[in-house]
């Protein structure tokens, strides 16, 4: 994982260079590789391309940056400045990008290659997603709107579960607006996406990781442990733990998990408890159910 920066400064540094590599990524297999190649892709890329394809003379990066603007806007009035905070970079910086990159007329393959094309986006795709969650910034597509859902009407579904439903069925109906080659062509891009996210996230530090919290009231303990639970879907473990210095008394929270699953767990500690403690710490293998079968000789 990288380093959080001491001074605000750098902080800012940082946060500004994660938004431009995450929209360069994201922006430049759309305009070089996604649309000279007649592909499309799940998420809002998927919805923008089908709308432009309806109506040609729009232009992508207008129409993009208008369907992103309405998102902000829903995901404001919906759940807050904090949700807002968090994609706001992105929403403006993809846009931007998009736009500079179409009056380039610039493509990446010298002749279209469906496959090859595919691979290129999700590659591009994974890069940009894990890079903006590892910052801590959306690009305000799906995500927020399958967290727009669950606020509003699916409450006791995932934010995962809700997210795949939108992007599938958007994949499922661009295989009607173009054909099911496209379609697949997408799911295969999505697939790979997928893996390049979890190779960012994850980095070196291995499969999983011991995420330890101690909140600094009961109320915040419940609300994180409800998260962890419904939203990230993994077990939780509690115990009491005292400082010796305050010989203060508090629950601590214990979840195994993906260090990506980390990371979600880390934004929502950072923004409903700021004063909470927490250590994460690498872990080689994990045995019991839902993770490696312990009766197996090698699991590592």
């Amino acid at each position: 994982m990288w380093k959080e920066p001491k001074t605000k400064g750098m902080k800012f540094l940082r946060n500004a260079l994660i938004v431009i590599v995450s929209a360069f990524f994201g922006s430049s297999v759309q305009i070089f590789v996604m649309i000279p190649n007649g592909m499309t892709s799940g998420g809002l890329p998927g919805v923008v391309r089908m709308i432009t394809h309806f109506f040609p003379q729009m232009s992508y990066s207008l129409t993009y940056y208008g369907l992103s603007m309405i998102i902000l806007i829903v995901a404001y009035f919906t759940m807050g400045k904090a949700e807002v905070a968090r994609i706001i970079a992105l929403a403006f910086a993809y846009p931007i990008m998009l736009f500079i990159f179409e009056q380039t007329g610039f493509t990446l393959l010298d002749s279209p290659d469906p496959f090859l094309a595919s691979v290129l986006i999700g590659i591009g795709y994974g890069l940009a997603t894990g890079i903006g969650y590892i910052g801590g910034f959306s690009s305000g597509g799906t995500d927020t709107i399958a967290r727009v859902l669950k606020y509003k009407v699916f409450n006791y579904f995932r934010v995962g579960d809700i997210q795949m439903v939108i992007d599938v069925t958007i994949i499922l109906i661009s295989a009607l607006v173009f054909n099911v080659n496209v379609a697949l062509y997408a799911a295969l891009n999505a697939f790979v996406a997928a893996k390049v996210i979890s190779i960012v996230m994850i980095g070196q530090n291995g499969k999983y990781v011991q995420f330890d919290i101690i909140p600094s009231h009961k109320e915040l303990s419940d609300a994180i442990t409800e998260y962890i639970m419904n939203d990230v879907n993994r077990a939780v473990t509690t115990h009491v733990s005292r400082g010796e210095y305050t010989h203060e008394e508090r629950r601590t929270l214990t979840v195994i998990c993906t260090p990506a699953e980390s990371i979600k767990i880390k934004k929502f500690v950072a923004e409903t408890d700021p004063e909470a403690f927490a250590t994460t710490m690498p872990i080689t293998s994990v045995w019991g159910k839902r993770f490696s079968d312990i009766t197996k000789v090698d699991n590592t």
